[in-house]
């Protein structure tokens, strides 16, 4: 049983249904090796929860169904805003509202920083063939519209300086600022972090520690984070939820869930 005041064994606040972000049911199995074992959660609008576990829990296979690279087993479902995305392919629940960004930086290599992003903003807003066809001049409005948000996400995340240097020149702490603004780039009211300071030095993690929270505060986003370093994990988030073998094991405040002698077990081997 737990030792925590919270009850970490409880199940989510509110149902997958009614939810920002919702899962019911989710088992992914591959083979005989199940990834993610029947989980049911929900992200509540304007909170930032982080999914934490050992090597191997589930928690980027959680997120890979979540995003539809992944289709869950039968049964599962996926919810955004009170929605049933389960069915839909993963750039339709990005333009449904969903980013993400990549513990593998899914990045065009030879392509500058200022390309990476505009490729994935015109994704999300471009013209169709009609309007391109017969009405020039609305293609021309959105094209422009996109390069103006693709700069004003460049200066926010201080990447001006990076602008048109290709992908392949920079470190890796300025191409995780490039995957964080192209996931920026889809305007998205859940982002999903896949570990996203991974590598990062202390002052890397600092600064992008402070654009995330800048960013979750002004513009009211629902985030849910992958992340090893439970300091920040518990300096950030309002819910914590934790998997074991591709299952829930805990879920609430970081306070209870840290304190919580299975959740030790999990991380020390130690009862």
């Amino acid at each position: 049983m737990s030792n925590a005041s919270f009850d970490v064994r409880g199940g989510p606040p509110v149902p997958p249904e009614e939810a920002a972000l919702g899962c019911k049911g989710i088992t992914k199995t591959f083979g005989a090796v199940t990834a993610v074992d029947d989980v049911t959660i929900s992200i509540q609008k304007g909170e930032w929860v982080s999914i934490v576990g050992p090597n191997g829990a589930g928690k980027t296979s959680l997120l890979n169904v979540i995003n539809g690279f992944y289709e869950p087993d039968p049964g599962g479902q996926v919810f955004l805003d009170g929605q049933d995305v389960t069915n839909m392919k993963s750039y339709q629940r990005a333009r449904h509202g969903l980013g993400r960004t990549f513990q593998g930086l899914e990045l065009f290599e030879s392509e500058d920083v200022i390309e990476n992003v505009i490729t994935v903003k015109s994704i999300s807003r471009r013209p169709n063939l009609l309007e391109a066809m017969l009405f020039y001049w609305r293609g021309r409005d959105i094209e422009e519209k996109n390069m103006r948000d693709v700069e004003e996400i460049i200066d926010y995340l201080e990447l001006w300086e990076y602008r048109h240097s290709p992908i392949s020149s920079l470190p890796l702490g300025i191409r995780r600022r490039v995957d964080l603004a192209r996931a920026l780039a889809l305007d998205p009211d859940v982002l999903l972090l896949d570990e996203a300071m991974s590598g990062l030095t202390f002052e890397e993690k600092y600064d992008m520690v402070r654009f995330l929270t800048d960013l979750y505060e002004e513009r009211g986003l629902t985030v849910v984070m992958i992340e090893h370093d439970l300091e920040v994990v518990t300096d950030v988030s309002d819910r914590m939820i934790v998997l074991q073998e591709g299952a829930v094991i805990a879920r609430g405040p970081p306070e209870a869930v840290t304190a919580d002698s299975l959740v030790a077990e999990v991380y020390t081997g130690v009862e």
